[in-house]
């Protein structure tokens, strides 16, 4: 295989793993729901991908053990405390420092699913990089999506249910994937 298939492979496998990432998408999107400004999701994300690339490559190169039990388990508590949070925190300002040590625990994640998917060792740094970026243009592209969705909507006083109900079967669905992942 030459290098500019392993390129396009991998950051394919990477979009792919965040599109049908469902418990990464739920927990991105608890993250910006709450924000008010382009410039606190742009921190939310950039802290997001710095951790989750960390433990992604120490994982993925061996440097890190892989528990994926309780890795996915880890995964759904994350996203329940950050579904709870909503609840009382009313601005996304710091939750940057939140997301890069919830960020630390999805990148053991996606290392995870790297190394179930086939983790090409000859190029591992091009791998790696292209997987992560697959990753990023998948979560770039749902926060593209949502989030104009979601700051045009913001200042309508409906927004406050869609809120709190968006935060309350966020939790719901993360407790439940905590105890089927736990369980299994």
């Amino acid at each position: 295989m030459d290098i500019l298939s392993i390129i396009l492979m991998y950051v394919n496998l990477g979009l792919e793993h965040i599109i049908t990432g469902y418990d990464h998408l739920l927990f991105l999107f608890s993250l910006i729901i709450i924000s008010q400004r382009f410039s606190n999701v742009l921190k939310i994300v950039t802290a997001f991908t710095i951790a989750h690339s960390i433990t992604l490559t120490l994982a993925a190169l061996g440097y890190i053990p892989l528990y994926p039990k309780w890795v996915e388990s880890g995964i759904a508590l994350t996203i329940a405390y950050v579904a709870i949070e909503n609840f009382f925190v009313k601005t996304s300002k710091w939750r940057w420092l939140l997301t890069f040590g919830f960020g630390l625990i999805h990148g053991l994640g996606f290392a995870s699913s790297i190394s179930q998917i086939g983790f090409d060792r000859t190029y591992s740094a091009v791998s790696l990089i292209s997987f992560n970026v697959g990753i990023e243009l998948g979560q770039l592209a749902v926060v593209g999506i949502v989030l104009p969705l979601l700051l045009k909507y913001r200042s309508r006083k409906e927004y406050k249910y869609f809120f709190n109900a968006a935060s309350a079967c966020t939790l719901i669905i993360a407790l439940y994937w905590f105890v089927e992942r736990i369980i299994v």
